[in-house]
């Protein structure tokens, strides 16, 4: 059939693109449903015809579509019925979408007993508290342009880090059966296979599942399973390797160096050790004492990934039970829990998020858990307020009894609690404000790295009274400095840029918990006139475009007049263009370029919070003008690697760019949801999870080719008045008995309806 009426599918093609979407749709996903059961002998392929109908199906949302394998024309029948219902859905959805500007998200919050700290939820000085802002269809299709670059740097295979596959008999059911993958990072130090890198492509992909994104849920499973690899750790080091170092204990006693356990090695339902691993990889002999130690950044948006993931599989025991155990060794190794923290002048237990398992935050110089880089230093853009508000509220929600095994004890050997945990990372949250509050500037720059010293008289004590910011940003009264990553101290760079992305969540996910923190004085007390949460630091930016553009982003097309260059927003932050307010007391050095993608990207999410200055619609139009910046037009959206590069200015699509890109845009886009939101493209059933070897026609059918709909709707009125002939022909019709075997070994090329 597609030899014979090609030419001619392709002549009449044009002709149905004037009809409505809705209906070609119909028509389409109907004829690719007869399509699917053309017996084989004749040409045609159920497996390939029902992946096309379904991705038809779900066109009109791009890379969400929910794929289903129809391997007959029964099937296919039950499942159009569906589709068609989904397709009614879709279209009231996006009517409603078309009428309004904000999307409203109603956040859970989990209230808890605690004596750590205390927040309120009333607003701001600056706006009215009011559901998050987000973009409308360009900034959705620059998210999944920059979704295609960051997609093109994973790779097949844990053997990139020099790992062996974890047993398959270890792991939860879920991940058995999926291949290895991981993300490749490349420049300065992240380059190899770094957990930055890997948290950014779980958290990416875990957030995308809980959507119902069918294929991200595959792909989040294969990186986790990767991350299970990591934490055991090479087979020439002690394992579990975890953040420890290479001797035994390391990583799964609380009492040994570094302090606090990144392991968890076993498990009731007998699978293996989860946790945080090593923050580089391959790890060999020559290295790996360079490699040693947990990255904190990473680590968490890696768990974050975990717990979305674990929903969009239905929460299964096992699987809750490994996310769990993660979370213990976050808290332990990365936060300190549970004794290294200190006191307020009011009783009050501060937590200090640390850079890793083995530096950064309240660990000392010296002493017997002395940190092993630079002491008292502490990162802003590695706080991720809502990431632990979601790591407590999944605690309470799925804690069983015997998750107490699992749980690290005191310095003295009595046991720790749920609570306690629960308290820790409501006590990190508010400590990260302060910080920030300390380490920032009215125009929302804010520092690489700052000092958090309060040194304990006795250095091998864990905890002690002391104030983390009483001389923030320097270390101590001496002005003491710090950095890492060969960022600057006390400047507006990499390491900082991406704090903006990090309280946009926080707002987006937890609006009213975030929206008011208590700011304590430099003495620990109270400052009860100090208003600050996220949506106030997030208005800083939104204020700082406002006032310093020279163009109205607001209004679409403003900026971009007579010019494809955003060189009219470069002023809020660009120092050539004489950009104010960008360095302060807080941020006493100069900011690295604002023309930089992992500069400017981050600051965009600003933008989802209220700011009664500017207006609901006008901060939907500042999004899509900040995601008109590149031109995704020839870019291979479910395959980067057989298009272009997008166009223009700040699109560079090396790793860290496109990183700080594609997670600005799916946060502006909408694609961030509260935990227990449940998305309109919410699968009816518990989805069924492909396995690797169907990925690549999946991902392949899922773009949004706009000759597909008229090409299979012509091919498939041709295979339905073709049908009575065909099956009168047939004495036998063929089942498919393995569908691995069946599915073809390369898929259709795009741009030409004969191909197809």
């Amino acid at each position: 059939l597609a030899q014979e009426f090609g030419p001619w599918v392709s002549s009449r093609a044009p002709c149905c693109r004037t009809a409505p979407a809705v209906e070609m749709r119909s028509f389409a996903v109907a004829g690719a449903a007869a399509f699917a059961s053309i017996p084989s002998a004749l040409g045609g392929d159920g497996f390939v015809a029902s992946s096309l109908a379904s991705s038809v199906a779900s066109s009109s949302v791009n890379d969400r579509a929910l794929f289903t394998i129809w391997p007959s024309s029964e099937t296919a029948a039950a499942e159009l019925v569906v589709a068609q219902e989904e397709e009614r859905e879709l279209t009231r959805h996006e009517e409603h979408r078309d009428q309004t500007t904000r999307r409203t998200f109603t956040s859970s919050t989990v209230t808890t007993s605690t004596s750590t700290v205390t927040t309120s939820t009333s607003s701001t000085s600056t706006s009215t508290t009011g559901p998050h802002v987000f973009g409308g269809k360009p900034t959705e299709e620059a998210f999944y342009g920059w979704l295609s670059v960051w997609r093109s740097k994973y790779q097949i295979g844990i053997w990139n880090a020099n790992l062996t596959d974890p047993w398959e008999s270890l792991l939860p059911k879920d991940l058995r059966g999926h291949p290895t993958r991981v993300v490749q990072s490349h420049g300065g130090a992240a380059g190899g296979v770094v957990t930055e890198g890997m948290g950014y492509g779980i958290m990416i992909e875990g957030l995308l599942a809980a959507n119902g994104n069918k294929t991200a849920l595959n792909l989040s499973l294969s990186m986790i399973k990767s991350w299970l690899a990591m934490v055991n750790g090479p087979d020439t080091a002690a394992q579990p390797l975890g953040g420890g170092m290479n001797f035994t204990g390391s990583a799964t006693q609380v009492n040994t160096w570094p302090y606090g356990i990144s392991t968890v090695e076993w498990s009731h339902f007998k699978t293996g050790p989860a946790g945080v691993p090593a923050w580089k990889f391959p790890i060999d002999s020559a290295n790996i004492e360079g490699s040693e130690g947990s990255a904190a950044d990473g680590d968490q948006d890696a768990v974050l990934g975990m717990v979305y993931t674990a929903k969009a599989l239905g929460y299964p025991d096992d699987f809750v039970d490994m996310v769990i155990r993660t979370i213990i060794s976050f808290a332990s190794a990365d936060i300190g829990f549970p004794d290294l923290y200190r006191t307020l002048p009011h009783g009050e237990k501060v937590y200090v998020p640390k850079l890793g398992s083995m530096w950064g935050g309240l660990l000392p110089p010296g002493g017997k858990y002395k940190t092993a880089q630079q002491a008292w230093c502490f990162s802003p853009g590695y706080f991720a307020p809502a990431h632990y508000r979601t790591f407590r509220d999944f605690l309470i929600k799925h804690w069983q009894k015997e998750f107490d095994d699992y749980m690290p004890p005191h310095s003295d050997g009595s046991p720790t609690t749920l609570d306690e945990m629960v308290q820790a990372f409501n006590s990190a949250i508010v400590s990260g404000y302060n910080l920030l509050w300390y380490s920032s500037c009215s125009s929302g720059t804010v520092s690489n790295w700052v000092g958090v010293k309060a040194p304990c008289e006795d250095e091998d004590a864990l905890n002690c009274p002391g104030v983390p910011w009483a001389h923030t940003p320097y270390i101590g009264a001496e002005g003491g400095t710090c950095s890492s990553s060969g960022t600057l101290f006390g400047a507006f760079g990499a390491d900082a840029s991406r704090t903006a992305w990090r309280v946009a969540m926080d707002y987006v996910l937890y609006r009213e918990e975030s929206s008011r923190i208590t700011i304590y004085d430099r003495q620990g007390s109270p400052d009860l006139e100090e208003i600050f949460g996220a949506q106030r630091y997030l208005n800083r930016i939104v204020e700082q475009y406002r006032s310093s553009s020279t163009c109205d982003g607001g209004v679409l097309g403003s900026c971009f007049r007579n010019t494809t260059s955003p060189y009219r927003m470069a002023n809020a932050f660009d120092l050539k263009f004489n950009a104010t307010h960008t360095t302060c007391h807080g941020v006493p050095n100069k900011p690295e370029s604002w023309w930089a993608g992992f500069m400017a990207y981050p600051t965009f999410t600003a933008f989802v919070a209220p700011y009664d200055e500017i207006g609901a619609e006008q901060m939907t139009n500042w999004m899509d003008t900040f995601s008109s910046i590149c031109n995704f037009s020839k870019v291979d959206v479910a395959d980067f690697n057989l298009g272009e590069e997008p166009a223009g200015a700040i699109c560079l699509t090396s790793y860290f760019e496109a990183s700080q890109a594609v997670i600005s845009t799916m946060i502006m886009a909408g694609f961030v949801s509260p935990l227990e939101q449940k998305s309109f493209l919410q699968a009816r059933e518990k989805v069924k999870i492909l396995k690797d070897e169907f990925l690549p026609v999946l991902e392949r059918v899922s773009a949004p080719n706009a000759w597909l709909l008229p090409a299979l709707g012509a091919l498939g009125a041709l295979a339905a008045m073709s049908m009575a002939a065909i099956r009168r022909r047939q004495r036998t019709i063929s089942a498919y008995s393995n569908l691995a075997e069946e599915m073809p070994k390369s898929t259709p090329a795009s741009g030409a309806c004969e191909s197809a």
